[in-house]
């Protein structure tokens, strides 16, 4: 069995929060475009004046996104930077300087998680959960980035603590119940309940499953409170009107968000669950068997030792329910008997959508670090941690430092050079890439909407379709090609003489082409490569073949 002191715990917990700081400002890992096409894309359009890519999420026909939650994370630091600035115009505000904005308001957010397991996990073993979960890639990955499920994470825990604490007073002796300040505080996390769980199911309805379980609790916990139907009516009628009033603001919010009026009012948490009960819709993001969040996903996220932890801690959780009352409840066993139904209800849900993706899991995993840390009183041995750090350490350099790493600093240095020679029309074309969120080339809209800079997404693209871009279309007159270097070395001979390598970003690891860049070798192929293009040698190389 393995201990800390509280001097270790500390230094310890002191430096993994230092390696989660440089995870969220210098980690330019590309886990999924969500990240980037679901928040901070749209902001930047709104709010700075940036040339992005809005998505067909945000289409004001068929809206799927909220758009308070973007910008209470992204838009809020977006605009009291560019306050900050004295020149007139949004540009002035670079995209180094938006991309550490977005990841510091999601590091600030990751905060409340460890408040929550704190609060949540009572000593001695609050310092197990707490290693748990700043020493768990998803935290260093996931959760410093814009995704909405970040966010959603951050809500569940707030929900289980303000749960934790109706319970805990419901537990006060009766003549301590009544006091004033026991009664006011009841009724604050009563409201910050409602308030919450009624944000979270606007922002995304898969929130449901995680908060069911928590709405049966407090319903429940608050007729023992109370001790009569209509005294437990009375107890909730105004916080039943703070969610209804949070539920106004975002309806009325995305009406003038996507409608400009409040006469025509729009739920994209509505159109969320419309699109997704659409097998076609959802085969057009890859279609998976019903399995793979229970067997694939949750593991990957947590490690298999920690899920059969969890497994063993929803057995005994739902095995001490049977023999336990209301009465004789506390707030631990309440907690963890309501984490245990999170986790079978969420799965249940999110398990019978076709397309499932590991990040949908992500609000599940403090429920599942505080389960087993409330489950044991123990310390695992040595072992678990050996295994522990090594998988955490292999993914979080994997998806924090690794995957897709270039895309987001070959945007930096296209910023540069595009700022270096201002009279010039510039075309950019990625390939074999995932999507360039735009915001980070720091153009205004208008330049992109007059031609003078063009950035086309070729994604997967042929060859052939590469080569035809390059063609001369418009009044380019640089023309960059950015492309993993095993990629640019499959090119045909006649053509690859026509680029011109600018610069080289390293690692880029690039996982849709395993093999090319195996073969290129360990320098090239995590490479990212930038390549400015010849056209007209491009036109002769076409014409001689």
């Amino acid at each position: 069995m393995v201990n800390f002191s509280r001097s270790a715990f500390r230094w310890i917990y002191a430096a993994l929060w230092v390696i989660r700081v440089l995870f969220a400002l210098y980690g330019t890992g590309y886990i999924h475009p969500d990240e980037h096409m679901q928040n901070a894309e749209i902001t930047a359009a709104d709010i700075l004046g940036y040339h992005t890519m809005r998505s067909w999420e945000w289409n004001p026909a068929f809206p799927l996104r909220a758009v308070i939650p973007i910008y209470m994370t992204s838009g809020l630091p977006f605009f009291f930077a560019q306050k900050l600035y004295s020149e007139p115009f949004a540009q002035t505000l670079h995209p180094t300087t938006l991309f550490r904005l977005e990841r510091l308001s999601f590091l600030c957010l990751s905060s409340l998680l460890d408040v929550s397991v704190a609060i949540l996990v009572p000593p001695p073993m609050r310092s197990f959960a707490l290693l748990l979960l700043s020493s768990s890639y998803v935290t260093h990955a996931f959760y410093v980035r814009p995704f909405s499920n970040s966010l959603e994470a951050v809500i569940v825990a707030l929900c289980l603590v303000c749960l934790k604490k109706i319970v805990w007073i419901s537990t006060l002796d009766s003549n301590r119940k009544n006091e004033k300040n026991e009664r006011a505080a009841l009724n604050w996390h009563l409201h910050a309940l409602a308030a919450l769980g009624t944000f979270g199911a606007s922002m995304r309805p898969t929130f449901f499953g995680f908060a069911l379980p928590i709405c049966l609790q407090m319903l429940r916990f608050s007729y023992k409170i109370s001790g009569t139907l209509s005294r437990t009516t009375r107890l909730l009628a105004y916080p039943v009107c703070s969610g209804i009033l949070t539920a106004l603001c975002c309806i009325a919010v995305d009406a003038l968000y996507y409608r400009g009026s409040l006469r025509h009012p729009v739920f994209p948490s509505l159109n969320f669950l419309k699109y997704n009960s659409s097998t076609d819709n959802l085969a057009e993001h890859g279609l998976h068997p019903r399995w793979l969040h229970l067997f694939v996903n949750l593991p990957m996220l947590i490690s298999p030792w920690l899920w059969c932890l969890a497994v063993r801690g929803i057995y005994h959780s739902f095995k001490d329910h049977t023999r336990s009352t209301v009465e004789k409840a506390h707030a631990v066993d309440v907690v963890r008997e309501t984490i245990a139904q999170i986790i079978v209800i969420s799965l249940a849900i999110l398990s019978t959508l076709p397309h499932q993706e590991p990040r949908f899991l992500c609000p599940m995993i403090l429920p599942v670090l505080v389960l087993v840390a409330t489950s044991t009183t123990q310390w695992p041995k040595k072992t678990f941690w050996v295994m522990w750090i090594i998988f955490n350490l292999v993914f979080a350099v994997v998806f924090g430092v690794l995957h897709q790493a270039g895309v987001v600093p070959s945007l930096f240095y296209l910023h540069s050079r595009i700022a270096n020679d201002p009279s010039a029309n510039t075309h950019i074309i990625y390939w074999k890439t995932y999507m360039p969120p735009r915001r980070f080339l720091g153009i205004p809209q208008q330049d992109a909407e007059s031609g003078k800079v063009d950035i086309t997404d070729l994604a997967g693209a042929s060859q052939e379709t590469l080569i035809d871009n390059l063609l001369p279309t418009g009044p380019a007159t640089t023309t960059y090609v950015v492309t993993p270097v095993p990629m640019y070395k499959t090119l045909p001979s006649r053509v690859s003489p026509c680029f011109t390598p600018q610069t080289r970003i390293f690692p880029h690891l690039d996982l849709d082409h395993v093999r090319a860049s195996i073969d290129a070798g360990l320098y090239d192929g995590l490479a990212l490569g930038v390549y400015t293009v010849e056209r007209s040698c491009v036109i002769t190389a076409t014409r001689d073949a």
